[in-house]
């Protein structure tokens, strides 16, 4: 699959199914840790709860954010118009912010070493799909996307990235 190819389908795939993919694949890794003994985090309860406040925290942030934009779970073609409202108007996806929070926070919750991988492999996942998700929007909707660019100009994190 070519570099073109691969970015549209990306861009195309509809968001829900890249979560629910990434939170199934780092909850088998989680029961494969149980099983196996693999090794743990910390048995620290203080991580543990750390680590599932963290992933609360994102899942409401991003119930939160889809307040605003209610098309967020629909392909990016179907898209008509830019979100500027609510965190949105702070960075430019909040939404696959909230996905990260809540791998990394599985992952720290429930303890098992390895899940981080699989933690970090979807984060990295949904921070390329947010940035072919961008070159879509741009094509598609012009100059109304590359204002709110100039206007919101951090994808995830205020004066960071």
């Amino acid at each position: 699959m070519n570099e073109r190819k691969s970015s549209v389908w990306l861009t195309l795939m509809k968001p829900n199914i890249l979560m629910l993919f990434g939170f199934v694949f780092i909850l088998v890794v989680g029961i494969l840790g149980e099983i196996f003994s693999w090794a743990s985090l910390s048995s620290g309860l203080i991580l543990r709860i750390i680590g599932w406040g963290i992933f609360a925290f994102g899942f409401i942030f991003h119930a939160y954010c889809h307040k605003f934009h209610e098309k967020a779970h629909e392909t990016s073609d179907q898209i008509q118009k830019v979100v500027t409202s609510g965190p949105f108007s702070s960075i430019r996806h909040p939404m696959y912010l909230s996905l990260i929070l809540m791998y990394f926070g599985m992952a720290i919750g429930w303890g098992i070493v390895w899940m981080l991988i699989p933690a970090l492999l979807f984060s990295i996942l949904s921070i390329i799909t947010a940035i072919e998700e961008e070159k879509f929007l741009l094509r598609k909707l012009g100059s109304q996307y590359e204002e709110y660019m100039k206007k919101v100009p951090w994808r995830f994190i205020p004066k960071i990235f």
